[in-house]
């Protein structure tokens, strides 16, 4: 009974309307300038063209580049939320992947496809993980989640398990294709995106802080490689903002959630 509850909670304040929209309206002050300008970024690459080897901004409405759009605003949406700690990130978390997996599936990135499909899953978990913390604080939908810290034999066996993925996940990738017989284009870059990606989503949804934000920050940059080579300019743009958010999120994470009281019982992984 006690699960149900959890599950209850954490889908009532992660998908009710009144949530989703009350925590966007609720960012105010430098934040709302911030999360209006992660949009323009997104907004001005929708029209920007790259033909004949040079830029041109125009609309150009076609069904890739507005799923596009939709995959980079909410993605927007999603990375400010959950770098202030709101569980109703996982809803724009959920939307962005279902666009994003459209899109990777166009360019044949199956890195991403994959990715993303995780993505999906371990947002239901983490709706279930932030709304038990809650619980377990008598904190019933709390705002904010207390991040934990990772400890020196936790960063260890990550970085070693994040090599032994990257290399099996190349590998899969360099032999197997996705549906149609195509295969990745760039799986190395691909895999390490993903790899990277897979850890920092399970490491948010149990709630760990900086070493999460580590683990974006540089799959980002794998990102930003791989949308420049397969050019997708909104792509490009939902990465630029996302690399921002990072650096933030890892701020507000390290310094603004962390309970330190609590923190040395919490480091272990």
């Amino acid at each position: 009974m006690e699960n149900k509850g959890i599950w209850r909670d954490g889908l009532v304040r992660a998908f009710h309307p009144k949530y989703l929209f009350s925590d966007l309206f609720d960012v105010s002050g430098g934040k709302r300038l911030y999360l209006l300008f992660l949009l323009a970024i997104q907004l001005v690459s929708f029209f920007v063209i790259f033909s004949n080897g040079q830029f041109h901004l125009q609309v150009n409405p076609t069904i890739i580049n507005m799923v596009s759009l939709l995959a980079a605003v909410t993605g927007v949406f999603s990375v400010v939320l959950v770098a202030n700690g709101r569980i109703t990130n996982y809803f724009w978390g959920v939307v962005e992947s279902l666009a994003y997996i459209y899109v990777s599936f166009d360019s044949h990135l199956y890195g991403e496809v994959y990715l993303n499909l995780f993505f999906i899953t371990m947002d239901f978990i983490g709706i279930y993980q932030w709304s038990k913390a809650d619980h377990q604080k008598n904190q019933k939908h709390t705002e904010k989640v207390i991040s934990r810290a990772m400890s020196v034999r936790g960063w260890l066996l990550l970085t070693i398990s994040i090599l032994v993925a990257w290399w099996l996940l190349s590998q899969f990738l360099l032999r197997v294709p996705f549906i149609t017989p195509q295969l990745d284009p760039h799986p190395y870059v691909d895999s390490m995106s993903t790899v990277l990606q897979v850890f920092a989503m399970i490491l948010m949804a149990f709630r760990f802080g900086a070493s999460q934000w580590t683990l974006w920050n540089i799959s980002h940059i794998a990102e930003l490689i791989l949308w420049t080579v397969n050019f997708n300019p909104v792509m490009l743009a939902l990465w630029i903002a996302f690399s921002i958010n990072s650096i933030y999120g890892f701020y507000v994470w390290t310094f603004k959630l962390t309970d330190r009281t609590n923190q040395k019982k919490e480091a272990a992984l």
